[in-house]
């Protein structure tokens, strides 16, 4: 499968942001505890999958919805 320039982006783009949550919850971790610098990571991170899932659905949503139709595939999709 290719990924496209975009795509190799938002992973790049990731690492980053989870590398500045490994760094802020380090500095948690030091202030009050190893156990609310987990649970801080821990929804954090998933706070930031989720929003990634959702982002790539609704882009995918956005791409089919203007990629351009073919002729014969134009007729039967929208009433004339």
């Amino acid at each position: 499968m290719h990924r496209g320039k975009n795509e190799t982006d938002v992973i790049d783009e990731r690492a980053l942001v989870y590398l500045a949550v490994l760094f802020v919850c380090s500095a948690l971790a030091v202030l009050s505890g190893a156990a609310r610098a987990a649970a801080t990571s821990g929804f954090v991170t998933a706070s930031l999958e989720g929003a990634y899932w959702i982002g790539n659905t609704l882009a995918a949503r956005y791409r089919a919805s203007v990629e351009p139709v073919n002729e014969d595939e134009g007729s039967d999709r929208y009433a004339h």
